[in-house]
């Protein structure tokens, strides 16, 4: 397979908040003593920061959508992943981005690290960890160095580590605006956004379930009036036809073209 992207630097940033000591404390180990350099990227806590990006929530729309607005967990989710993008396009630099309460295979990471270095320029985003959701299907398009690419017709809904380019940063940013829904569905929105959704076999990372979450989903409400029920279920069925249908004109030869073929 070409090798079309030139060696660029590839850095390691773990998602974390300044309280968050216990979990910094065990990936920090783990990441140390793997030999893996990495710096702790600072998020957003919803609860009690006030960030930028906030401005771009369009409450009502999520609200007429979704039937309830966005926890504040998940807006500073959504602000520390936006402001990790931002970071990118302004660096140049490749990220691996990971998030604080995941578990990693040690030696996968190392290599995939290395492997990253030889990517095709157009390979721009990763999701390094299994796909669990339902009724998705996934298509081997090749391997590069010793990983196969993976692409996905549903998104794995979850952020917990992930490979991204600048070119990728910047897709993401320019169709972020308004936020109306978590970060993780954003960016499985590959038919909006423009980043194709795409994994990694073996899979690297895996979620460490001995740490609550601090995202928080909100309050649950009663039972939804008629018309908010309707409205959530055609968006719903809305989002699902976009999918189906951006599925059925760009084909898995197409997207294996346009990604890892030559420039």
């Amino acid at each position: 397979m070409p090798n079309s992207l030139k060696k660029a630097p590839i850095k390691v940033l773990v998602l974390t908040l300044p309280q968050s000591e216990d979990r910094q404390t065990r990936i920090e180990a783990a990441l140390t003593n793997a030999g893996i350099d990495f710096e702790f990227f600072w998020g957003v806590d919803g609860r009690t920061d006030r960030d930028p990006v906030f401005a771009m929530y369009d409450k009502p729309k999520r609200v007429w959508l979704k039937g309830q607005p966005m926890s504040q967990g998940q807006l500073g989710c959504f602000a520390s992943h936006y402001n990790i993008w931002k970071r990118c396009v302004e660096e140049g630099a490749n990220y691996v981005v990971l998030e604080d309460d995941v578990l990693f295979d040690a030696p996968l990471l190392k290599q995939f690290l290395e492997d990253a270095l030889g990517f095709p320029r157009r390979l721009e985003c990763l999701r390094l960890f299994k796909n669990k959701t339902r009724n998705h299907k996934t298509t081997n398009l090749g391997s590069t160095g010793r990983f196969d690419i993976l692409r996905y017709t549903k998104g794995p809904m979850s952020t917990m580590g992930y490979y991204i380019t600048p070119a990728a940063a910047e897709k993401f940013l320019v169709a972020s605006n308004p936020i109306f829904l978590s970060v993780d569905i954003y960016m499985d929105r590959y038919w909006v956004n423009g980043v194709q959704c795409l994994g990694v076999q073996p899979a690297i990372v895996t979620h460490d379930y001995g740490f609550e979450s601090i995202i928080g989903y909100g309050e649950k409400v009663g039972r939804r009036p008629l018309f908010v029920r309707l409205i959530r279920e055609a968006f719903t069925l809305t989002e699902r036809l976009r999918r189906f249908y951006y599925n059925l004109r760009v084909g898995n030869v197409a997207i294996e073209k346009k990604i890892l073929g030559d420039d």
